[in-house]
């Protein structure tokens, strides 16, 4: 009987293939080609290819299997039955009356393939991956809580490569070439650590990475563990040793840290050679941990302890630093036996964290050790140290001393490999530890090379498949990856097309087995953000504010798929305020106001509150002032200088700060000046183009970081454009040096007004300041006007696509320095570009300004332009008669100011008008006293906060402003 049923089931099968012609791929090979390129055209994505590899046919109907890269498709609701009806339509002819059942992408069906389309209304994406927020209490807790945020957010995130022991060359290697000035090992850190941490933080979320986060080079360690014994070989720039004392009844709790070695080698595991200690609460016990630092500086803080059964959730920790105390409450129910980052903060040296035994709960605190700074590396790996600060060290060797037990890596022979490998091993490690991670980012850029100038742009990887199975370990659809990496590059690209390119590249979104996204047991992405190695890309990636507005808007593609994954409502945070004024006012009072910064982009991100920050002369800044207007007031002290800055906040997060603005008056009456920030410029270095050559040209200048630049590795040497690489020693087009690989190079603070102020101070002259959009020229009670210009220049933004951006006299300053001047206020004017924005220019395609604005600068400011390049030694002399005498302006690149690669040559406008300095080698005017009617104009071709001696120079300046002497004029010979 059975063998009757079999041979009728087989002829009926039988019947029903006969019924149905055999389908075979190779006769939808033009279908498919015509399928691909609809599907380009409809999402804007092209794969380099798309290939029928199988047909499964039952009869009259069968699946039709495509190559991966059909899921590559940013695909939303309905374009999976779009892709079915269109693939049914250019096919008909071709099946022979077959239907079509599904359509896979490997073994994917289509249809889980479809993610909704990102908003930005605040309210949570419909998505069939929606699930509760876990409730638990963060591992860190601080001052502020966002309801909109993404307070109680764990992330892990780290920037991709870093230096690292390669075993075959017996050297500290990077794990990738030097190409544009920079290497993948130190750029990522450039958008990661000022940029991409702190917007996330911002918003309340608690962050981890396996590498090392402070740029900070100095460290003390304190323990209650003896350390390491310093010896005369002990390289002067290993961590010292701090202090750990105890009040109250403490008990042993075990294992813990212990700074035993100076280097760890192997698996040698600091957390594993000492002690901890422990205290129950309500005790009355109390640890703390001090250390006499190096130097005076901002150094992140870090602890750790042992996590307890009886462990609390809320121990107590105050730091105390040069601004104040701030309180953290740490869950030590987790994150037990590593570093738990508390916060960046500025210490004048003497540095204090303390642990109470206060706590809400009945349980047990734990004590163990506290970390000042990053400091240099400090692993051996089979070599000796790296000798490199910490920072710019892989991950691999920074896990090794957070306590992760790199016997978890032995499965990979080679350091490149465990450098990689371990990341998604480390946040399994962490979430065995009880850190609730919601998700994962391995940031990169290393997107891959065009031959011509098209950029390469934006991908997202993620796995959809791993150790066999579609979910986490939590049950949750592994499909979560691909709605992160959907939401977050979907924001990329729109931000990066709306304020930088508008034919940025948006690329695939990957299925594919790496194991950043595969290994991580959490919702993964592995960011392709651009190509380091190509030129199109560099021209906006050495850009800091692509590099702020690419950050944001990873930060928010994050922020919309937590809120869609747990359905929750979110509030973007807002960016930061502008149109600063601080004034003066009778009766020593000091009004600071400014306005808000509209976010075209993101309805949600309106601010509802601020917070004000004061500086007092040059101490630290405080803790902050809350407020909900946007004016703030204070009373001030005769001879002290009063500096602000502004945040922004709302329910999502807090803004980065303002620009800082300051005031001061001296005892006694005093006239009163008023400083303009004219220097508003962050920019990449300047470039050439040609269909042979191109490159970045930093002798040219080096464009301007925002704060500080930690990418920088050395000046570009190769480029010819056909030259190929070869090794990472020779990796052709744009081929960069790496002697200046790990050290900081300084940019644009936004603080030089208290520079000018100090030295207008020290002059006898009152002054108040105001941000240049913020200035109308309104003249009041002041004499004088000092407008910043640093290297403020006419600067190209890439290819030249948005409008050019950072001219030194826009419109609106020329309006406002007319005014000013019409009503008898007199000038100075600072600045490299002072002449050459009007006359010259530094990138290609940019032009001179019109011939309105240099007629401007003749006619008000009394100059023009000789030259771009004024001198290169870094001195200026004055002309016979002139008080101001020698002075220098800083040329070099590691000085804790902005270099000046060249400044500006001006000469005098007009027959009255006179030089009152040359630069020491070519004897080019530098600086000119014009003679206008009614005021006077005092206007240097250098900026005065980078030189040796500001208060001379400010002090000598509104002098002449003053002075009926004339000074004559010699006539010296150009030396070109």
């Amino acid at each position: 009987m059975r063998r009757f049923l079999i041979c009728l089931l087989a002829v009926l099968a039988a019947g029903t293939v006969a019924g149905a012609q055999s389908l075979r791929v190779k006769d939808f090979e033009a279908a498919v080609d015509s399928l691909k390129t609809l599907l380009d055209a409809r999402t804007g994505v092209s794969p380099r290819t798309l290939r029928l590899e199988h047909i499964r046919q039952k009869g009259s109907s069968a699946d039709f299997y495509f190559s991966v890269e059909l899921g590559d498709y940013p695909l939303r609701p309905g374009d999976d039955a779009w892709i079915k009806k269109t693939f049914h339509r250019i096919t008909r002819e071709l099946r022979h009356g077959v239907q079509i059942r599904d359509i896979y992408a490997k073994r994917v069906n289509i249809s889980e393939l479809t993610i909704p389309a990102i908003g930005n209304d605040g309210s949570p994406v419909p998505n069939r991956f929606r699930m509760a927020a876990p409730s638990n209490i963060p591992l860190v807790r601080g001052r502020d809580h966002y309801s909109k945020g993404l307070s109680g957010r764990h992330i892990a995130l780290w920037q991709s490569h870093g230096l690292y022991w390669d075993q075959e060359t017996g050297l500290w290697s990077w794990q990738r070439p030097a190409n544009h000035r920079t290497l993948e090992d130190l750029y990522t850190q450039s958008y990661v650590l000022p940029f991409l941490i702190p917007m996330l933080e911002n918003a309340g979320a608690v962050t981890m990475t396996p590498r090392e986060r402070d740029i900070q080079t100095m460290e003390a360690v304190c323990d209650n563990d003896p350390a390491f014994e310093r010896t005369a070989d002990t390289p002067a720039f290993v961590r010292i040793q701090g202090q750990y004392a105890e009040k109250g009844k403490w008990q042993d709790a075990g294992e813990g840290f212990a700074d035993a070695l100076e280097a760890y080698r192997n698996t040698e595991n600091p957390f594993t050679m000492g002690s901890a200690r422990m205290a129950k609460t309500g005790s009355g016990a109390q640890a703390s941990w001090s250390a006499n630092l190096p130097e005076s500086g901002d150094y992140a803080v870090y602890v750790s302890y042992k996590s307890l059964p009886e462990s609390i959730t809320d121990a107590h920790y105050t730091v105390e630093h040069s601004g104040g105390s701030s309180i953290f409450r740490v869950n030590q129910r987790m994150g037990g036996g590593t570093w738990i980052y508390l916060g960046t903060f500025h210490f004048d040296r003497k540095a204090r964290v303390t642990l109470s035994s206060q706590s809400g709960m009945k349980g047990l605190v734990t004590a163990d050790a506290v970390r000042f700074g990053g400091g240099y590396g400090k692993t051996d790996r089979g070599g000796g140290i790296s000798g490199m600060p910490a920072f710019v060290e892989g991950a691999l060797s920074s896990m090794q001393y957070g306590g992760f037990p790199l016997e978890l890596t032995d499965k990979w022979e080679d350091n490149y490999t465990k450098d990689y490998a371990g990341r998604g091993a480390w946040v399994q490690e962490m979430t065995s530890r009880g850190i609730p991670f919601d998700l994962s980012l391995a940031f990169h850029t290393d997107a891959g090379l065009t031959p011509n100038d098209s950029i390469i742009g934006t991908l997202a990887i993620y796995t959809y498949r791993a150790d066999n199975s579609y979910s986490y370990a939590d049950g949750q659809s592994r499909m979560n990856g691909r709605m992160l990496s959907d939401f977050v590059q979907s924001q990329v690209v729109s931000d990066i097309r709306a304020g930088f390119e508008p034919e940025w590249t948006r690329r695939q979104i990957w299925d594919r087995s790496y194991s950043e996204s595969r290994t991580t047991g959490v919702p993964g992405l592995l960011l392709e953000l651009l190509s380091h190695q190509n030129f199109a890309d560099m021209r906006y990636g050495l850009d800091p504010s692509f590099r702020f507005a690419a950050c944001r808007a990873v930060y928010k593609g994050i922020l919309k798929y937590i809120s869609a994954r747990y359905g929750v409502p979110y509030v973007v945070q807002p960016l930061p305020v502008h149109a600063l004024k601080a004034v003066l006012r009778e009766g020593e009072e000091a009004i600071l106001s400014w306005e808000d910064t509209p976010d075209s982009l993101e309805p949600t991100a309106v601010t509802s509150r601020y917070r004000v920050y004061t500086r007092i002369d040059d101490g630290p800044w405080d803790q902050g002032t809350d407020l909900l207007t946007r004016q703030y007031r204070v009373k001030t002290e005769p001879g002290r200088i009063y500096s602000f800055r502004v945040e922004a906040m709302n329910d999502g997060g807090k803004s980065f700060p303002s620009e800082v603005l300051s005031v001061g008056r001296p005892r006694g009456e005093s006239r009163k000046v008023v400083i303009v920030n004219n220097f508003t410029r962050v920019a990449a270095p300047t470039w050439f183009d040609s269909p042979e050559y191109a490159g970045f040209t930093d002798a040219l200048d080096g464009g301007m970081p925002l704060g500080q630049e930690i990418n920088f590795a050395g000046e570009v040497v190769q480029f010819r454009r056909d030259a190929e690489w070869t090794t990472n020693s020779n990796p052709g087009f744009g081929g960069t040096l790496i002697e200046n690989a790990g050290k900081i190079r300084a940019g644009n603070s936004f603080d030089y007004v208290y520079i000018h102020g100090k030295a207008a101070l020290e002059a006898g002259y009152a002054f108040e300041s105001t941000s240049a959009e913020a200035w109308d020229g309104s003249r009041g009670d002041n004499f004088a006007a000092d407008i910043i210009c640093g290297k403020q220049v006419r600067t190209r933004i890439g290819r030249g696509a948005v409008p050019d951006r950072y001219t030194v006299f826009p419109e609106g300053m020329q309006k406002a320095l007319r005014e000013f001047t019409g009503r008898g206020g007199n000038l100075i004017v600072s600045g490299a570009y002072i002449a050459t924005d009007a006359w010259d220019y530094i990138y290609p395609g940019v032009g001179p300004d019109s011939l309105s604005t240099r007629n401007f600068i003749e006619e008000v400011l009394g100059y023009k332009w000789i030259t771009n390049f004024g001198d290169k030694s870094g001195k200026l002399e004055s002309v016979e008669g002139s008080p101001i005498g020698e002075i220098s302006y800083n040329r070099d690149p590691d000085a804790p100011l902005y270099m000046v690669e060249f400044p500006d040559g001006i000469a005098p406008a007009g027959k009255e008008d006179i030089t009152l300095l040359r630069y020491s080698r070519t004897k080019i005017s530098a600086a000119v006293l014009h003679y206008g009617a009614g005021y006077r104009t005092v206007s240097f071709g250098f900026p005065i906060e980078v030189t040796d001696n500001p208060s001379r120079i400010l002090k000598e300046a509104l002098q002449s402003l003053t002075s009926s002497q004339a000074i004559q004029s010699q006539e010296v010979p150009l030396k070109l």
